[in-house]
């Protein structure tokens, strides 16, 4: 069963900043509700899980996803993904487009996804139009944490670095030196001319939220009713004729 499912997303953060934490592969794919990131294969994809938590019912699903295309200069990037259940009940592939863009000082991500649904996992796609709300959900959840992650390396960015400068020989060695230890005294010159400061320690960025199971009953019962609002706007619209 193939879906195609078109949503968007701000984020109230320069699009540059957005950009190069949603390209972190590492950084931005845990901010994903119920996703959690592994290893990185030769191939350069990275494996993956997804765990989906449906009342006292738990699904999880194994895959494996990667950038396919990434254009920075546009700030387009194209992300493949497939996974299945764990237990066998289904699976799902994806093309995930997604475009960055300037809006208003703050940043637009537009997101088109192609999604084929197979096994039992496809009787769950049937009504497209509760997907399609269910997904605009997850990118909301998504933007958020991915806003929270924004902020807080701008404030770690922002902290002062201390340099820490190589061990000089005071002045007074070479002047109060003997004869006897001129070349001690010449050595000691040397050594203060060529001590050089020690870059300080790259800033560790602080780590991604942790993964949490995605709470798909509380997301479906937010979709359902944003489908039935979606519903009475377009009956009651004006001009509408009944």
């Amino acid at each position: 069963m193939a879906i195609t499912i078109r949503s968007s997303f701000t984020v109230d953060a320069p699009p540059a900043d957005v950009w190069k934490t949603m390209i972190d592969i590492e950084r931005s794919a845990p901010c994903f509700p119920g996703a959690e990131l592994k290893e990185q294969q030769p191939d350069g994809s990275y494996k993956g899980g997804f765990t989906v938590k449906l009342g006292p019912l738990t699904l999880k699903f194994a895959g494996k996803f990667k950038i396919a295309d990434q254009n920075d200069a546009d700030r387009t990037v194209v992300v493949s993904a497939s996974g299945t259940d764990t237990k066998g009940r289904g699976g799902a592939d994806a093309q995930i487009n997604a475009a960055v863009a300037e809006a208003g000082g703050k940043t637009k991500v537009d997101v088109v996804s192609e999604v084929n649904l197979s096994g039992t996992v496809a009787q769950y796609g049937r009504g497209a139009g509760m997907i399609e709300a269910l997904s605009q959900q997850l990118l909301n959840q998504f933007a958020k944490n991915l806003t929270a992650l924004i902020e807080a390396d701008a404030a770690h960015d922002e902290q002062p670095t201390h340099t820490l400068v190589g061990a000089a020989v005071p002045n007074d060695t070479a002047a109060s030196a003997a004869p006897q230890d001129a070349p001690n005294a010449q050595n000691a010159q040397a050594a203060r001319e060529t001590a050089a400061p020690v870059p300080p320690a790259a800033p560790r960025r602080p780590p991604p939220p942790p993964v949490a199971p995605l709470d798909a009953g509380a997301l479906m019962r937010k979709a359902m009713w944003q489908s039935i609002r979606n519903f009475f706007a377009r009956l009651f619209r004006p001009g509408q004729q009944h």
